[in-house]
């Protein structure tokens, strides 16, 4: 017997991201998805992953789930993951490495003044093993928060010339409050 999707991706982030703490639901008129919730993956940050966005090929143009891991300010992070992936979902983005949504204080007023992030930003998976990124057929993402300036520099140069800087530069994406890289 082989496993439905839905298994198999939840199989994958208990294999790299051990046991799930908790699971939100986030639903609109049409659709809904689930946010779990990791506390042990990296020390003092929890990671959160999307469980349902796989369910919106179709509207995104590809199958993939994305996880995001911050150190701080949980509960406004894991709503705006969830509400920019449903941003994605409900305008039909074509999604993947590169994507990046702002507008965060529409939906966590005073966010982007208190972290000095505006957007939200997908790209391959980071700081995990090789094996992470794809769950049977689907592909892993990974998000983290970008500032204006960050935003404004991938808009000009692109998303490679942008995670060239934060490579070389040794940029923890994790930690909410960092300074722009740019």
């Amino acid at each position: 017997m082989t496993d439905s999707l839905g298994e198999t991706i939840l199989n994958h982030y208990e294999k790299f991201l051990g046991a799930y703490i908790g699971a939100d639901k986030y639903a609109d008129k049409s659709r809904g998805l689930q946010i779990l919730g990791f506390d042990k993956v990296f020390r003092n940050s929890l990671t959160f992953a999307t469980f349902g966005l796989s369910n919106y090929v179709e509207d995104i143009n590809a199958l993939c789930e994305a996880v995001m891991t911050v150190d701080g300010d949980y509960d406004n992070c894991a709503a705006l993951l969830a509400n920019v992936v449903f941003y994605i979902i409900q305008n039909k983005i074509d999604f993947g490495r590169g994507v990046f949504i702002g507008g965060l204080d529409n939906v966590a007023r005073g966010f982007s003044k208190a972290h000095n992030k505006s957007a939200l930003y997908f790209t391959e998976p980071y700081a995990f093993p090789e094996e992470f990124s794809r769950a049977g057929e689907c592909e892993m993402l990974s998000a983290f928060f970008i500032t204006e300036r960050e935003s404004e520099f991938i808009k000009q140069n692109g998303a490679d010339a942008f995670e060239d800087i934060l490579e070389e530069r040794g940029v923890d994406v994790i930690a909410l409050d960092r300074p722009s890289a740019v």
